[in-house]
């Protein structure tokens, strides 16, 4: 097992490594075929396009100070100085990289580029548990003090940026910008998930209960068994339930089709799995959010 100091020092080396390609993108990719990109990098970018100065590193940091100020009360520390890294990174890193080239001079392959390496090094820095700053942290603020949904927020903001490059900079470039905005995110999701994506499987078989008992002393992930009915036969149906990741999937298959080669398997992908053999969330935040929480209900059933 690792020792907390070694986990962090991994964290905060990926979270450079992402501000360090997204940083070198930037230059080498976005800035020579004018594109804009998400979030407050794009509002820099703009700026610069605009008006030439300040830089755009120096313009990240501007931007995200009072970002970062707004959230630091209402986003958990550990995230803020883990994000506080990345913003400080991708500031530093486009400063550093001023004049990188890259030798692709179409907007399309450009584009398609630019958003493999911005998802590579976003992707990156979240898997570390951090961001580079900006919507990020606005969108956790705005959800936690009006309930407004962090997806909603980012993509708001992005087609915000959008619009208004397609009206000051060119159609053109608004829209090789989206193209390389769904190409980051595809990219980041993957990354994300990587080989440990979680699935959610379902397998309905006669032989329901040798198969739990397979996947726990095999597989050694835990089964829910259902209960259901057969809606042509009407006869009563055990339903396997589990979740499992990428790796395991085939073997879980092999077992299922050994025992019941007639066994019908439904495979679903899953965002995210919290809970006893995944990620288990131990954060002080979350404990002191939970026992608030007890707290609140606690109060309004004795009321």
């Amino acid at each position: 097992m690792k020792s907390p100091r070694l986990k962090i020092a991994i964290q905060l080396f990926l979270i450079v490594l992402g501000a360090a390609l997204s940083g070198w993108c930037i230059n080498a990719l976005i800035i020579p075929h004018r594109f804009l990109s998400g979030g407050v990098s794009g509002v820099a970018l703009l700026v610069f396009y605009l008006a030439g100065v300040p830089p755009v590193g120096l313009s990240i940091f501007i931007l995200n100070v009072p970002i970062f100020l707004l959230g630091w009360r209402e986003v958990s520390l550990r995230f803020v100085l883990f994000s506080l890294v990345g913003m400080l990174g991708l500031a530093g890193f486009v400063y550093l990289f001023t004049g990188a080239t890259f030798p692709v001079h179409d907007d399309m392959l450009a584009a398609i580029l630019a958003g493999v390496f911005l998802g590579v090094g976003g992707g990156l820095t979240f898997r570390a548990g951090g961001s580079q700053g900006g919507v990020d942290i606005i969108s956790i603020y705005l959800n936690r003090r009006f309930a407004i949904r962090i997806g909603y927020t980012i993509f708001s903001i992005n087609i915000l940026i959008l619009v208004v490059a397609a009206f000051v900079i060119s159609l053109d470039r608004a829209l090789y910008t989206m193209i390389m905005m769904f190409v980051s995110s595809k990219v980041v999701d993957h990354i994300q998930s990587g080989f440990n994506q979680r699935k959610s499987v379902m397998i309905i078989s006669s032989s329901a209960r040798r198969i739990s008992q397979g996947i726990l002393h095999n597989l050694h992930r835990g089964v829910t068994i259902l209960k259901g009915e057969g809606g042509y036969t009407g006869r009563s149906q055990e339903v396997v339930y589990t979740v499992t990741t990428m790796l395991e999937l085939n073997r879980l298959k092999e077992l299922v089709w050994t025992v019941d080669p007639d066994a019908f398997i439904i495979v679903n992908d899953t965002v995210e799995v919290i809970g006893k053999g995944f990620r288990i969330p131990k954060s002080e935040d979350f404990r002191r959010k939970v026992r608030k929480t007890t707290r609140i209900e606690d109060k309004t059933g004795k009321g």
